[in-house]
């Protein structure tokens, strides 16, 4: 008797926490509509949290098309449950951002979480959705996901396809973050087809477990700006960078770790890449098991790694000291270069690096170094 009593509150208690999960599926409109009631329901119920399923009940159909971002705000996590969430076609703007990243404003958020179980893929559309030029010049919208100011985030166990430029961009200050076991599944018919990019003042934050195909850089670590007037300034302006392209007196992008990638380019760009000019400091940053997995017909990449460069410069070129502490330790490469040193870089270790033919080279220096180490 008291075994079945167990069993049945057991059943209960699963029954009711089933019940309580929040999803779009409880609520009438358009997929974004419901996407933003089931939000707005979690952040009034105190739950702050919402799951996307797989069968998408107001269409009957296994697809959920939206027609503008999925803004998240703070302490909130997205569940993302074996579905499929695509940009409808034409549409012009992130598959997901958060909340604080407002046209003209910039509020900073905390704490946020998209989280995929099963098969959970974010699209951006079966093509592009910009002429006549596709990719990066068209924006900052043409990111899948952009957190903007972001302190405590993690993106995980997701695939995304057919991204209208970078996959996933995280910029201004964004700290404390996690991304991985991300696949990307780009064909690079669209331009700028990045993987993961980090930009400018992001710090503490770890990268793994990065698969797939992308057109442009897997993994790209890029401190830049422009030096713009400041009655130019504008916060979500035209630029790639949301948070705009000029100083904010914390720049820096230091305290990452990039391990486990094994991807193709299928632009012929690279896999890694660390790129820091115009007086931006890059430092403490991991790189381990990096595997070009491009094979036949593939295009090769460039470089494997690529560190520096002498172009994308705005107001002046990185200097001796401002790329440093940087750790390179396990890399397969298969394209042209393995590693490849465009510029200045200092007290660095770079080491285990293989090369599966005589075709390519294992290293490219042209740029200054000190006291940089090779294996």
């Amino acid at each position: 008797m008291l075994r079945k009593i167990f069993l049945f509150c057991v059943l209960f208690c699963a029954f009711i926490c089933a019940d309580a999960i929040i999803t779009p599926n409880d609520f009438e409109g358009g997929d974004s509509e419901r996407i933003e009631a089931a939000i707005k329901k979690a952040c009034e119920s105190g739950e702050r949290s919402i799951e996307i399923p797989r069968f998408n009940k107001g269409r009957n159909s296994a697809i959920w098309l939206i027609d503008r971002a999925i803004l998240l705000p703070d302490d909130f996590t997205l569940v993302l449950r074996d579905c499929l969430v695509r940009l409808s076609p034409g549409v012009k703007d992130n598959i997901i951002r958060n909340a604080g990243a407002v046209v003209g404003k910039l509020a900073p958020n905390r704490n946020i979480s998209i989280t995929g179980v099963g098969k959970a893929v974010l699209s951006g559309g079966v093509e592009s959705h910009y002429a006549p030029v596709s990719g990066d010049r068209n924006g900052w919208r043409t990111i899948g996901i952009l957190f903007c100011g972001v302190r405590g985030f993690s993106i995980e166990n997701i695939t995304l396809q057919n991204t209208q430029a970078w996959g996933i961009s995280v910029e201004n200050g964004s700290c404390d973050g996690r991304i991985s076991n991300i696949t990307f599944d780009d064909k690079n018919d669209i331009r700028n087809q990045d993987g993961v990019d980090i930009r400018k003042g992001c710090h503490d934050i770890t990268i793994e477990n990065i698969f797939g195909s992308v057109g442009d850089d897997a993994v790209a670590l890029t401190g830049l700006m422009r030096d713009v007037k400041p009655q130019d300034r504008k916060v979500g302006g035209s630029g790639m960078q949301f948070g705009g392209d000029w100083s904010t007196g914390d720049d820096d992008i230091y305290n990452i770790t990039i391990r486990n990638v094994r991807a193709k380019c299928l632009g012929g760009h690279g896999i890694i890449r660390l790129l820091n000019q115009d007086g931006i400091r890059m430092y403490n940053i991991i790189v381990r098991d990096v595997v070009d997995t491009a094979a036949g017909a593939d295009p090769r990449a460039q470089a494997t790694i690529r560190i520096g460069d002498v172009n994308y410069w705005s107001i002046r070129r990185s200097k001796m000291g401002e790329m440093r502490n940087i750790l390179i330790d396990g890399v397969m490469a298969r394209g042209k270069v393995a590693v490849w040193i465009k510029g200045p870089l200092s007290d660095s270790a770079i080491r285990n690096v293989f090369v599966d033919s005589g075709e390519t080279k294992r290293y490219d220096i042209s740029a200054p170094t000190e006291n940089v180490i090779l294996d």
